[in-house]
């Protein structure tokens, strides 16, 4: 059988595959924004061994959950009938995925820190550092280092992952292709649009990330 191409079907809609790009890019800018910040401060509480106790079961549970699951979840918890007021689709994908990136993020930060070697730490204070120097000067620069090659791999899976909002109905671009399909029945074609924008999306992103990588890879090896 030959299956006849036809793209000149969704010219039209070319704009509406534009607009669901950019929401898709938003989308995973403020997720990462958010759940770095967010796994960031988690991780620094997952370092003092009393409240970890407390915090460590909440991680755990938030990256048990699939991620669809954890959307929907959320997409059914922020409503009028249960908090008293509706959240738009967006912010309830960006509340979810910011809490799924959190939970792996603040792992990381935990870890990082954790492995800071303690003669570094010594060798600072025997010199006269104050604590915040410490931490600004020996202990921030090599948790950095080492959380990088992590995640920039998590920020990749974010904007993958930012496909999962058209279940919500946000307007991203796996949702503007189910729109189009709908009205013009060119599936294999729509499907092919938006493989098309998710290499043109990750694989730059990717690139960028190894060299990211190298840089500070490079950077511990000076300090060395």
């Amino acid at each position: 059988m030959h299956y006849d191409w036809n793209f000149a079907r969704l010219a039209p809609y070319g704009k509406a595959f534009a607009m669901g790009t950019l929401t898709t890019i938003g989308l995973t800018l403020i997720v990462v924004a958010a759940g770095t910040v967010l796994g960031v401060m988690i991780g620094l509480v997952l370092h003092r061994r009393g409240p970890r106790l407390l915090v460590y079961p909440v991680v755990d549970v938030l990256r048990a959950l699939p991620p669809l699951v954890l959307i929907l979840f959320m997409y059914y918890l922020l409503t009028r009938q249960v908090i008293g007021v509706a959240v738009p689709a967006f912010w309830v994908c960006v509340i979810a995925m910011s809490l799924n990136l959190a939970a792996f993020t603040s792992d990381l930060v935990r870890a990082a820190i954790e492995n800071v070697p303690c003669e570094a730490v010594d060798a600072g204070r025997a010199l006269g550092m104050s604590e915040r120097q410490i931490t600004r000067h020996i202990v921030f620069p090599r948790v950095v280092r080492e959380i990088i090659p992590g995640m920039t791999l998590l920020y990749i899976g974010m904007l993958k992952m930012s496909s999962l909002a058209s279940v919500i109905n946000v307007r991203e671009v796996v949702n503007a292709a189910q729109t189009v399909i709908a009205t013009v029945s060119r599936s294999l074609e729509a499907w092919a649009i938006v493989g098309l924008i998710y290499i043109v999306l990750v694989v730059p992103a990717t690139y960028g990330a190894r060299v990211v990588e190298r840089w500070f890879g490079r950077g511990e090896s000076l300090n060395r």
